[in-house]
């Protein structure tokens, strides 16, 4: 059990801020983090209590227990030899959302050097959306791309869902129950038709708890071509000529992919910049290939310059793929 002589009449024991791994303090043995992280709801507060081992030959005094952030509710002031005393803290959760840590000093009288702890807990809203309140999709144009997010209440409360809406036509929104009252599964799809390019929206999600009447999952997607280049162009902006000898000045590259490809080739690629000499590499077999460009510092004259480079494929979707080059060199 814990003693409680340790008390505000005692002895000071303040709340402050503590800087783990500052100065010539060292953890306790025995400090450490759980291997799971417990979860505590946003709003709330919890008690944690210490073990703070005495392997010595003396006792041990506590002469100050200091915890960021915190209360300390309870201590064993005095810790015989070859015996284990109790530090318990009361930590707020407060607004706080994601992992919280609590960090725990406990000074000793004497020469004894300090001993630092600290509490690790994952605060989740009241009503959770896991893993995360919102989402992203990376695909290529026509391949399908799905998110499962649970709706997770953790008020005593039951939780009705009434209803499930999308901002935006092309993500598609399905519920489903887990566990009524306590636990929803929300599917999200993106339609396959979504063209090219980035688009965003927003599920709403409508419960029967007033103080948590809508919640908001924002969404967004990246859409790509199915053969596709990793540069949208290739800039040589304001390059000394006199570093034209190097790879980061002279050199870029680009990698052309087909989404799951399998047999998949570039033929060719050229560029009308009469300085600039292409190269082509398999990279992934099927798959991607790299294009190297590079000026060649023998032939390139000073001053700015443009054109293209092109790009022919075996792709009937992508014949041809035209990046713009533009540069100046100093």
């Amino acid at each position: 059990m814990l003693k409680t002589s340790l008390g505000l009449g005692c002895c000071v024991v303040t709340v402050a801020l503590v800087a783990l791994g500052c100065g010539s303090d060292r953890p306790a043995a025995g400090a450490g983090t759980a291997p799971e992280m417990e979860t505590i709801v946003q709003g709330t507060s919890f008690d944690h209590v210490f073990s703070v081992p005495n392997t010595g030959r003396d006792s041990l005094v506590v002469k100050r227990v200091v915890a960021s952030p915190g209360a300390v509710v309870r201590v064993d002031s005095v810790i015989p030899p070859d015996s284990t005393g109790r530090v318990a803290v009361r930590v707020p959760v407060g607004n706080v959302l994601g992992v919280m840590n609590a960090a725990i000093r406990v000074e000793f009288a004497g020469k004894h050097p300090p001993a630092r702890y600290r509490v690790l807990r994952r605060v989740v809203a009241p009503v959770e959306i896991a893993p995360q309140n919102d989402f992203y999709f990376f695909t290529a144009h026509g391949e399908p791309a799905h998110r499962t997010l649970s709706i997770v209440n953790h008020v005593e409360r039951p939780l009705q869902v009434r209803a499930v809406t999308s901002s935006n036509p092309l993500f598609h929104a399905v519920l489903g129950p887990v566990e009524a009252g306590r636990r929803y599964q929300v599917d999200i799809s993106l339609d396959s038709a979504a063209p090219v390019g980035r688009h965003t929206g927003t599920i709403r999600i409508a419960t029967d708890n007033p103080q948590f009447a809508t919640l908001a999952v924002e969404g967004y997607a990246v859409v790509k071509p199915v053969v596709s280049a990793s540069l949208d162009e290739l800039d040589y902006e304001r390059v000394n000529h006199d570093f034209l000898d190097r790879d980061a000045a002279a050199q870029r590259t680009v990698l052309v992919r087909k989404y799951r490809g399998t047999d998949f080739r570039v033929l060719q690629a050229a560029t009308d910049v009469p300085f600039l000499t292409v190269r082509v590499e398999p990279a992934t077999t099927g798959e991607s290939y790299l294009v190297h460009v590079r000026i060649e510092q023998d032939r390139a004259p000073r001053g700015r310059f443009a054109g293209a480079l092109r790009i022919q494929t075996n792709d009937a979707s992508a014949r041809e793929l035209t990046l713009p080059i533009h540069g100046e060199i100093l």
